[in-house]
């Protein structure tokens, strides 16, 4: 954030534990089965299920654990089509019958495997069951009750909650009702990929962070990545770099319209925010136009998440739809003010839907996770790292594809900052 002494810059909202980092920056010349850019959600997911094939698995990232969009994440997990509103039906449409009813199960039990998987590698990151989606209006309720119910054909769990249940939730007259999903949840997303990591390694992956690929070449039948003063000869080559896109591989950068998202946190508080949020959340609201989730984390603090308008996030000026929704879901409460600030940048497809793309000389690549790397984007993980391991395409969930250019790749996102975004969040408030 440009305009900012170092003073001014303000503190992530979640804390990483460097004494807890296994990673080491490369160096030397080392060989790898495959080779995958980026250890977020995506990156470390993958490497995880491919570690169990038996393959030796090198992942690189450019800098800390977690310094990345991942380790931005508002902490939400939503085992659904969230961001892009996708009622189960609509992903058939797009993807055919088989595949689609495939996805829509897998999804569904996208929070289950989470779960599952945090057990299992015994990770502290705070995990908390439980997802409130809410709804302003009885109409928008019976909406959503439709959606619910076409889950449910899929596996998918849900229960409604009448607006005199709701105060055990959230103390606010302005919604209807909600509908809570018992495998969504809430967590600390850097805890968590700190913990991935070192499962990771216990499972015999080498991580390196500090590490930026700066070159990318097929020599033979090797991939050869530079990374500063290292290099890997890999077999195969996995891209999860997200938003971020990679330098050599300029194509996938086009794939995806990058949107920025920001969370923002107070100071613990002495009632935990109890008044607010009696039971801690995470809360949804689905038909705010932007975004509005607020939960309090493990040590007390409010955490809410926006939409960032204009030309570059700002600590104080970036929270101020969440200040503004705060104080219309909540009248009469004062707002505490925030003093932790992160953002990161949604990976957003048209459609909602992740992509799984294969480029030239056979390098794959994950993005599109639309905000939802916690479930959407470790399904997706999950199917590359099956592609990886040998299944053939017309097996996964999610299509295969060439990286193709979406309709103006650089217009789109600066007409969301400057235009869209200030609308949305307008009208959220």
């Amino acid at each position: 954030m440009t305009g900012l002494t170092a003073a001014d810059r303000p503190q992530p909202v979640w804390r990483r534990s460097p004494a807890a980092d296994p990673s080491t920056r490369l160096e030397g010349a080392i060989e790898a089965d495959v080779a995958v850019i980026g250890a977020g959600f995506v990156g470390l997911a993958a490497a995880l299920e491919l570690s169990r094939s038996g393959r030796s698995i090198a992942v690189l990232e450019a800098g800390e654990l977690a310094s990345g969009a991942s380790g931005a994440s508002a902490g939400q997990v939503g085992p659904l089509f969230y961001g892009a509103r996708k009622a189960p039906q609509d992903v058939i449409g797009r993807l055919g019958a088989e595949r689609g009813e495939r996805l829509n199960r897998q999804v569904a039990a996208s929070g289950q495997w989470l779960s599952g998987m945090i057990a299992d590698h015994g990770i502290d990151c705070a995990f908390r069951e439980g997802l409130l989606c809410v709804y302003r209006s009885a109409k928008g309720l019976d909406r959503a009750g439709a959606t619910f119910e076409q889950w449910r054909a899929f596996g998918g769990r849900s229960e409604r909650v009448d607006r005199s249940a709701l105060a055990r939730w959230i103390a606010s007259d302005r919604y209807a009702g909600g509908f809570l999903l018992p495998d969504g949840g809430f967590l600390d997303p850097v805890r968590l990929i700190e913990g991935m990591a070192a499962a990771a390694c216990r499972a015999g992956v080498r991580i390196h962070t500090h590490s930026r690929v700066s070159t990318v070449a097929k020599v033979g039948g090797s991939w050869v990545l530079q990374a500063g003063e290292g290099r890997i000869t890999a077999d195969q080559l996995l891209v999860a770099t997200g938003s971020a896109g990679l330098a050599a591989w300029p194509d996938l950068a086009d794939t995806i319209y990058p949107i920025p998202c920001g969370i923002a946190a107070t100071a613990p508080l002495p009632d935990r925010a109890e008044s607010m949020l009696p039971h801690g959340g995470p809360v949804a609201d689905l038909e705010d136009p932007a975004i509005f989730a607020p939960a309090v984390t493990e040590d007390g603090r409010l955490l809410v998440s926006f939409l960032i308008g204009g030309a570059r996030p700002h600590p104080v000026r970036s929270p101020a739809p969440a200040r503004r929704r705060l104080s219309r879901v909540f009248p009469g409460h004062p707002v505490p003010p925030f003093d932790t600030f992160s953002w990161g940048r949604i990976a957003v497809t048209p459609d909602g839907l992740p992509r799984l793309l294969r480029g030239s000389g056979g390098m794959l690549a994950v993005t599109g996770c639309n905000g939802f790397g916690l479930t959407l984007g470790m399904v997706a993980a999950r199917e590359v790292a099956r592609l990886i391991a040998g299944a053939p395409d017309d097996s996964l969930l999610l299509p295969v594809s060439e990286p193709k250019p979406l309709p103006g790749p650089r217009l789109v996102p600066a007409l969301f900052r400057r235009v869209l975004a200030p609308a949305m969040n307008r009208l959220g408030a």
